[in-house]
């Protein structure tokens, strides 16, 4: 039995009264239990709320670009490499906002057209994966995009709750193999399309001072100087204040990419 199956058993469960096949038969179709209007206007809300997330963080983003070019200007290299790394951070985190309105808007639209309990658990269970998801990966990366998201989310679980859709019959581990075929695609087109927007909201960061350009050019100058290396020698290497080298190794670092021994002044990758 898929996730999905599990869940449309868990709903028919939760609105056959507890009664049993034979009980059951002559009733109305149990999905007549649902509010299907109310679950989209729940929806309706949460999504204003995302997009009103959205146009805050579009317009931080300028915000930073427009530090981003003053810096450049005045040829401040700390500046420059803080604020191309800061409008990055926005970039990732725009995406991962996106993707969660798209999906939103996929889920009204298509409980709207079709009330029916298949319907209604296909569209909400890559919601649910995308809402765990994003909760998950912005708590570090963006706590203020986090907290901005609560209310958001827990409007969310709130309609997955009324139909049933309890967190304990999805996959655990909440992997997007084990859902069905349709809800795959469904997660991996809403990633696609908020991509591709996140590309277009986004002002474009010079490649000497795009964080994760810079991240493969000091992991290059690292193999190249066979895991040792100078901070200063690496700043000159790739045109940056000595800070920014140790910024960079911090972020290697956290990802598990290299492995820093401050007390020699080394690193290994």
């Amino acid at each position: 039995m898929d996730a999905v199956t599990g869940i449309v058993d868990v709903i028919k469960k939760a609105f056959s009264w507890g009664l049993e096949k034979a009980e059951t038969e002559g009733l109305p179709d149990q999905s007549e239990g649902i509010n299907y209007d109310e679950i989209v206007a729940q929806l309706n809300i949460a999504k204003s709320e995302v997009e009103r997330i959205k146009l805050k963080m579009s317009a931080e983003m300028s915000e930073y670009y427009e530090r981003l070019v003053k810096a450049l200007k005045a040829k401040d290299e700390e500046s420059a490499t803080f604020n191309a790394s800061e409008l990055a951070i926005k970039k990732k985190v725009y995406k991962i906002v996106a993707a969660y309105e798209k999906l939103l808007g996929a889920a009204i639209e298509r409980i709207a057209d079709a009330r029916n309990i298949e319907v209604l658990v296909k569209t909400l269970a890559p919601l649910q994966y995308v809402m765990e998801t994003a909760n998950n990966y912005l708590s570090g990366l963006a706590p203020d995009v986090t907290a901005s998201l609560a209310s958001v989310i827990e409007s969310t679980e709130g309609v997955i709750r009324k139909v049933g859709l309890l967190s304990s019959v999805l996959p655990e581990g909440k992997s997007v193999a084990l859902y069905s075929q349709e809800v795959k695609e469904l997660i991996t087109e809403a990633m696609k399309e908020a991509a591709e927007e996140a590309e277009k909201a986004a002002p474009k960061v010079p490649p000497a001072y795009d964080p994760e350009a810079l991240e493969r050019r000091l992991l290059d100058y690292i193999r190249t100087s066979k895991g040792v290396i100078s901070i200063r020698q690496a700043a000159t290497s790739l045109g940056v204040a000595p800070e920014v080298v140790r910024e960079l190794l911090a972020r290697l670092e956290a990802k598990g990419a290299i492995k820093v021994e401050p007390a020699s002044s080394a690193s290994t990758a």
